[in-house]
């Protein structure tokens, strides 16, 4: 019974992959239980804790999917961050990531079907983390962490979101979390422009939809660039926010000012915008590229002046102004505010991440007892300060430097032989999903200006709607409720994407968009809908 319902759960995990972004499966072992795992203060062994490094000679194991050392050094054994790690701690970590080039999930749920687990795995396991807990391979860290965890605890007792975040439905703490410092950090991607364009051309900073359109048209006229932009979630919501629309080509599910959850897509909002976009693609004006488009795709018509005005993330504005610097072609890539409907309107939404991963590191039930403690005093290392200025910038002295009361990375991060990405990577814990917290001034350090001043015009804190519309990375689902509505999402998210294709490039007229809304509904859209609005209603309960 055991192995058919760790099968089972494994199946369903590949169901769900595109429903949950993160969403693994797991399953039942019976020798992976232990006798105290309802009671998960008994038979802890505590240790002699004062500070870090901690004295001991304990190996803890850990399975990861994040922070995988740079692919500049042979493993973990020669990363810099990783070896620092042991003598920040003082604690030995066995390391283990998913093979170079195989997918994550199934590596995990390969590595779940063993009989012993790591001591800690890190994986976006956030969504499924009560059936771990009753299955008997995470444990319930609600006794443990105020006594060995009280960095970790004090953040969470103040950052109620974040508390409510790394629990279950019914109240069990049991991972510690990455969290963005501001807001503002999961804003990164929105409008980029050619400056030097708008220049040569007298036009101002495009702020109306018209604007767009009569900049798409001046740059098209003038240098024969079109208006071309990437169909996935890169562009999801793209500029429907100025027609209060949620979503572009991917399906997006959000949440609305009543606090129900609702599908872009099925909106009169989204119609409006969809056509929008196609009457530009009937003009001429959108890369007939857009359909199959991929990120390097964009950024070589991008370096050939093909484009002069797309949505990017600001990994890709650094690259376009790298590229025009190395081709001296004279572009200026700028980032400028999503689009509004009327000159003074505020956009209903704009592009975000949570302020939490899905990613999040959880004790198994094969740590034993004796270790437990030692394994939370490591967790909680990067909740601690000398853990969040080593996770983020390092080691003073080495690779930054105290300037003003405020971390500076050093020359030897900044003019590294590699280049300063490379250099965070070997060195620094935090530039893609870490633990502990993301320091916005890590963020500020290692961002162009032209980044800043993006992500600036991007992320206006006195329009708190346009972040809040999305649906919460923690929202978790019942076993029941991912078989049902697994079938459904993934049916409908195809079905969307081939649709919105058709309406932007006009194989499929806007004239039968409520014939496609009666399909989405025939398809299951209200039970899924509810499903997921249940789930979300038990997280807004916690």
């Amino acid at each position: 019974m055991f192995k058919k319902r760790l099968t089972a759960l494994i199946l369903m995990a590949a169901l769900a992959a595109s429903l949950i972004a993160g969403c693994s499966g797991g399953g039942n072992n019976p020798t992976k239980g232990v006798s105290n795992l309802n009671n998960s203060a008994a038979g802890t062994k505590e240790i002699e804790f004062t500070g870090y490094p901690i004295k001991t000679d304990e190996t803890l194991s850990i399975w990861a999917s994040q922070l995988g050392p740079s692919s500049t050094v042979a493993g973990w054994e020669e990363s810099p961050f990783h070896t620092g790690l042991e003598k920040q701690t003082g604690v030995y970590m066995d390391w283990t990531f998913p093979t170079s080039g195989t997918d994550a999930s199934q590596a995990f749920n390969l590595m779940l079907a063993e009989t012993k687990l790591p001591d800690i795995i890190w994986h976006g396991i956030i969504n499924d983390a009560e059936t771990y807990i009753e299955e008997g391979i995470l444990r319930d860290l609600t006794d443990l962490l105020p006594k060995y965890a009280p960095n970790y605890w004090k953040y969470l007792q103040s950052h109620e979101y974040a508390d409510k975040s790394v629990k279950t439905d019914s109240g069990k703490y049991y991972c510690f979390g990455f969290f963005r410092e501001d807001r503002s950090q999961s804003v990164y991607m929105g409008p980029l422009i050619r400056q030097d364009w708008l220049d040569e051309q007298n036009l101002k900073t495009p702020v109306t939809i018209a604007d767009w359109e009569n900049t798409i048209r001046t740059f098209h006229e003038a240098y024969g660039a079109k208006f071309a932009f990437c169909p996935s979630w890169r562009v999801s919501p793209g500029m429907a926010g100025a027609f209060g629309a949620y979503g572009t080509i991917e399906m997006s599910l959000y949440i609305d000012k009543d606090k129900k959850v609702q599908l872009a897509q099925a909106q009169p909002e989204w119609k409006e915008y969809m056509a929008w976009l196609n009457k530009l693609n009937r003009e001429g004006l959108i890369d007939p590229d857009v359909v199959t488009l991929d990120d390097d795709g964009l950024r070589t018509k991008i370096a050939n002046n093909q484009v002069g005005i797309t949505n990017a993330n600001l990994g890709a504005l650094n690259a376009y102004i790298e590229d025009a610097a190395a081709n001296g072609n004279g572009a200026n890539w700028v980032g400028i505010p999503y689009p509004v409907k009327n000159e003074g309107d505020k956009t209903g939404a704009v592009f975000t991440e949570d302020q939490i991963v899905s990613a999040v590191a959880a004790i198994t039930t094969s740590c034993p007892d004796d270790k437990v403690e030692l394994a939370l005093r490591w967790l909680d290392y990067p909740f601690s300060e000398e853990g969040y200025y080593y996770w983020n910038f390092g080691v003073e002295g080495d690779t930054y430097e105290m300037v003003n009361g405020v971390p500076a990375f050093t020359d030897k991060i900044r003019n590294h032989e590699l280049g300063m990405s490379e250099a965070m990577v070997l060195y620094t814990g935090e530039v893609g999903w870490g633990l502990g917290i993301q320091a916005l001034q890590m963020i500020n350090e290692t961002s162009k200006p032209e980044s800043k001043e993006a992500r600036a015009l991007w992320y206006d804190k006195s329009n708190e709607e346009a972040t809040s519309w999305i649906y919460p990375t923690a929202v978790t689902m019942t076993v029941d409720e991912t078989t049902e509505s697994s079938s459904i999402y993934n049916a409908i998210s195809t079905y969307i994407k081939e649709m919105s294709l058709k309406f932007l490039t006009g194989e499929e007229s806007l004239e039968t968009y409520d014939a496609f809304v009666q399909t989405l509904n025939d398809m299951g859209l209200k039970r899924l809908l509810e499903i997921r609005q249940t789930a979300y209603d038990r997280f807004q309960a916690r």
